[in-house]
């Protein structure tokens, strides 16, 4: 297997690394195209005159796939607190009506007997219209409550993904809680998946557990940043969890735009 070495301005190696690491080095921004790379014992040669990185830097983007849909400018690194503090100003205009959406999910789970029913059968469809709607904002569109309606077109699927990915998270969190946890970052985006795209459930999976390679651990930092958020919200007379949960989805959509932007890839079909 080939081993390479960057070569810092002073002269100084870091690695070996393989391809797969040198790869991702590159996804992290850690090295650009006129990076020194000494592959093997050759001689070192800029990043970009490597042929296994030329797809790397100029991936392919295939002409059926549009355009990401997007107007706000995301953070060139993943950082957890930008994500959130963009969230935050881009929720800001539009407080009442995310906040009412996540109130809606909270009062209908709490409806006595009823309640935990109509969360498992309609979370999934529900979130699938809030995640319409925090992605549309993203595109510069207003959100309003009745977006997150607007979600029973993918009711089947989101349905088949809340329970298949629910399962299989349960039995991961059962075995040493860590498998639970890997699980629950790699399925983190199929319901954006699911609203923007006509994929089914189990492809959903694939293409959000695709998305997330290289940024699992980022991704774990994000949602552990966004508990103190919700602490937050818990405190200010409880109401405020509705507006913490609005910000911290926002983030995540953040977080999936910027994926998909970073790893140049798009999912819809």
């Amino acid at each position: 297997m080939d081993q390479y070495r960057v070569v810092g301005p002073d002269g100084k190696e870091f690695g070996p690394v393989d391809l797969q690491g040198l790869v991702q080095w590159v996804r992290e921004g850690r090295l650009i195209k006129s990076t020194q790379v000494r592959k093997n014992d050759d001689a070192p040669v800029v990043a970009e005159s490597l042929p296994e990185l030329a797809e790397v830097f100029s991936p392919v983007v295939k002409a059926s796939s549009p355009p990401i849909a997007i107007t706000v400018a995301l953070p060139s690194e993943f950082k957890s607190w930008d994500f959130i503090g963009q969230a935050w100003i881009l929720v800001k205009p539009h407080w009442l009506p995310l906040s009412v959406m996540f109130l809606i999910l909270g009062v209908m789970g709490a409806i006595p007997y009823l309640g935990p029913c109509l969360s498992f059968i309609l979370s999934g469809t529900l979130m699938v219209g809030i995640y319409r709607a925090i992605l549309g904002m993203l595109a510069g569109r207003a959100p309003t409550i009745e977006m997150m309606f607007g979600g029973f077109d993918r009711f089947g699927q989101a349905f088949l993904a809340s329970l298949v990915y629910g399962i299989l998270i349960f039995i991961g969190f059962v075995c040493l809680i860590v498998p639970g946890v890997i699980l629950a970052i790699m399925w983190l985006f199929v319901t954006p998946v699911l609203a923007e795209t006509n994929l089914d459930f189990w492809t959903a999976m694939k293409a959000s557990a695709d998305l997330t390679k290289g940024y699992r651990w980022d991704l774990f930092c994000l949602v552990l940043a966004c508990i103190p958020v919700m602490l937050l919200g818990l405190l200010c007379c409880c109401i405020g969890i509705v507006l913490a949960q609005a910000v911290a989805f926002t983030a995540f959509a953040l977080a999936y735009r910027f994926l998909q932007a970073r790893q140049g890839k798009t999912v819809f079909a």
